[in-house]
């Protein structure tokens, strides 16, 4: 016959077939059956789950940052790119220098140019004898340093911490990036190694 398919024993029964897929479906529905050791395993991992804290949400915009001091202004100084802090032995002169440049000293075998910043936002220009500390800076080698009378730790510094730099003259803005809400003058360090790195 060309109407059917051939089926033995003629028409399909539809109502086991329909009785069959509902049984199945309520099979899977239900799953697997949990042994109470099982069960007990996976509770105790949803409470420790639920016990746990919120991640801390990323802090975006921030750098940590060394801060030092220097005649009469603190500065800061994104800590990447410090090296190191040490007392130098002597600081030469360099006949002619322009300021910032104050001088070269020795530094783990090799002559380091050091910058005196004092002049860059305007204070008093004092001769530097014999720098109190010498900030070694760099990105994958020292580029230079710079003239420090103490330092006063790490911070951490929000984008939105920075605001602008007063008005005034003698502020050299291009070496800096603008100042915090407790008049830290805060250094752009990747300007100045473009600057004075070079210069090694």
């Amino acid at each position: 016959m060309a109407g059917r398919r051939g089926v033995a024993g003629g028409a399909l029964d539809w109502a086991g077939i329909r009785r069959r897929v509902e049984e199945a479906g309520r099979a899977l529905a239900a799953g697997p059956a949990l042994s109470p050791g099982k069960a007990r395993e996976l509770l105790e991992q949803r409470a420790a789950a639920l016990a746990r804290p919120p991640a801390e949400p990323p802090r975006e915009g921030g750098v940590e940052a060394l801060t030092f001091t220097l005649g009469e202004e603190v500065y800061a100084l994104e800590s990447r790119y410090v090296l190191e802090v040490f007392r130098p032995a002597d600081l030469a002169r360099l006949p002619g220098a322009e300021p910032p440049l104050a001088g070269v000293t020795a530094w783990r075998g090799e002559l380091l140019l050091v910058l005196d910043l004092r002049p860059v936002p305007g204070a008093k220009t004092e001769p530097v004898v014999g720098p109190k500390l010498v900030v070694a800076l760099g990105d994958e080698r020292p580029a230079f340093g710079l003239v420090a009378d103490g330092v006063r730790g790490i911070v951490r510094l929000e984008a939105g911490d920075i605001g602008l730099l007063p008005e005034g003259p003698g502020v050299a803005r291009e070496y800096l990036r603008g100042m915090t809400g407790g008049a830290v003058l805060v250094l752009d360090a990747p300007a100045l190694l473009r600057r004075y790195g070079a210069a090694t």
